[in-house]
Parts: C-alpha cells; structure tokens; sequence
C-alpha cells in the first residue's frame, strides 16, 4: 500500500504501535494518541485527540476497542481515557475502524455520523489471529503441565477456525486429540484427520480421561458438573471470546487449573498480531477509497 493518506491510529498495546509503524512503511502520513509509552518513529505523537483526527482520513481505535467500564482501551498511555470522549473528538462522516465493538459504542457511531467497522468480524483477519492463538494455547499447555503434550489425552471443544487448527497442531505433536462438534459432517472430518470425536452437546460423563481441555467455543459448555468430572492435575484452557465457554466465577475442582486465555494473538506474538490487523486495515482502507 502506497499512499499519502493521513491516518489516527489511537489507544491499544503494543500491537498498534506495530501497526502504525506498517501504515508508516505504505507511505501513509500517521499520527497516533494515547500510545504513550511506546513513541513510534516518524509518526507525530498528539497529547489529546482532536488535533490528532483533525483532518484525518481515517482514525484506527484497538482491539479490543473497549476497556473496563466504558474506557478506551490504552495500557500504554500515561491516563485513561473515556471512550465516549475518544469517540466525540472524531470528525462527523469520518472512516472509523476498531476490533470488539459493543453495542453502544456503534449506537454513538451513528448519533456522531461515523462510519464504524468493526474489523474483528472480517473473517481474513480472524482466519489469521487463529495461528497465534494456537501457538499461544500450545505454549500456555506445556506451561502449565509437567509432562509432555506427545501422549497427552486432550481434548478440544469446537471445530471452527481455531478448534480445527488447534487439534491438527496438536495431533501433530502426538498428542491423543478428541475433539467436539455437533454436526456429522465435522465427526467425518474429525475421522478423517485420524482423531476421536465428542458430541459437544453431550459431553457430561466423558471427560473424566482428559490430560488437557481447550474450549474455543464462546457458549457455557463447561458447567459445574462437566468440571466436576475432571481428574486431578487437569489443565482447562478457554479460548473463547467473552462470555466464554465458562463461567468465570465457576469454582474449579480440586487439584485442576481453569485459565482464562483471552487476546492471545497480542500477548505472544504481537508483531505477528499486527501484521495481521493491517492487512486487514489496508484492504478496508482500500475499499473504502481512502488509499
């Protein structure tokens, strides 16, 4: 992407200074606000937000875009920031992109008149985030466990992008893979790539064997007694986006770890991550004419 277009990229880790120093590279002209402690080279750092998308073509908000109760999400800024003031200070019928947009932050969008995309829903960029996803859940397991994945008995709810990416990785480092779905095409692939399957709608009395459990599923999945039913040492790890496939204030049994492992792709491999996002942002900015 070559361009001289002017672009805001606001808020976020460490991911997004990776991300404008990419749109830098393209040729693009970018400011960037609330990224504080992570100054990129050859983009112009604002103190406040309306100088900084003044005039700009297009302003990038993180992913996720929200954090804690209603604030920009920016762990690398020096302040907070409400996301309500973050939005207001972007000019009327501006190209808006942010990741995990709730619902109130698109009503703001369209009392504001701008026009918001949530890139997260893009499927090219949630086919790729699924890579670091895996690495991070297969660096997360031999982390948390004191024998190795090769002979472990694990199991992997769901068989959606990362589901079917997580169980073939795993498989391939001999590991025992079962994997849960619901429909009989998916049990004949499951088959297929030499792996068990599970009914994901009946897994109650089938986990007691398990060395590790992944759920990527983002429905409760796992309740009180499928958690009961696990043997000791048993490491959970949920993968799903929120509300997750279970419920956070769910005691774990005895002797069993239940790890919450949200926004992977950004904590282990945050370079990768961006690339990622802006290949992404870049063929919106494309469609959209802005470069």
């Amino acid at each position: 992407m070559r361009s001289s277009a002017t672009l805001a990229v606001a808020g976020g880790d460490v991911r997004q200074a990776h991300l404008a120093a990419l749109l830098r590279d393209s040729g693009c002209t970018v400011r960037t606000f609330a990224l504080g402690s992570a100054p990129v080279e050859g983009c112009t750092a604002y103190a406040e937000p309306h100088p900084c998308f003044a005039g700009a073509q297009a302003v990038i908000l993180p992913l996720p875009v929200q954090r804690g109760d209603g604030q920009l999400n920016a762990p690398l800024a020096d302040a907070p920031y409400a996301l309500s003031g973050v939005l207001d200070a972007i000019p009327s019928g501006t190209l808006t992109l942010a990741g995990s947009v709730p619902f109130w932050v698109h009503a703001r969008a369209v009392q504001n008149n701008l026009h918001l995309i949530d890139y997260l829903t893009r499927d090219e960029l949630a086919i790729r985030n699924a890579i670091p996803t895996c690495e991070g859940a297969i660096q997360l397991a031999m982390e948390q466990t004191d024998c190795t994945l090769h002979g472990a008995q694990c199991l992997v709810i769901g068989c959606g992008r990362i589901g079917t990416l997580l169980a073939r990785k795993l498989h391939a480092l001999d590991a025992c893979v079962t994997v849960s779905a619901r429909a009989p095409r998916d049990f004949a692939r499951i088959e297929a790539a030499g792996m068990r399957w599970l009914d994901t709608r009946r897994l109650a009395g089938r986990l007691a064997g398990f060395d590790l459990v992944f759920n990527t599923v983002p429905a409760p999945v796992l309740g009180e007694t499928e958690l009961e039913e696990l043997k000791p040492g048993c490491v959970v790890i949920d993968l799903a986006s929120l509300p997750g496939g279970i419920a956070p204030d769910l005691p774990a049994p005895p002797a069993c770890r239940v790890l919450h492992a949200l926004s992977l792709p950004g904590r282990v491999a945050p370079r990768s991550a961006a690339r990622a996002i802006y290949d992404t942002v870049r063929a919106i900015l494309q469609e959209e004419g802005i470069v």
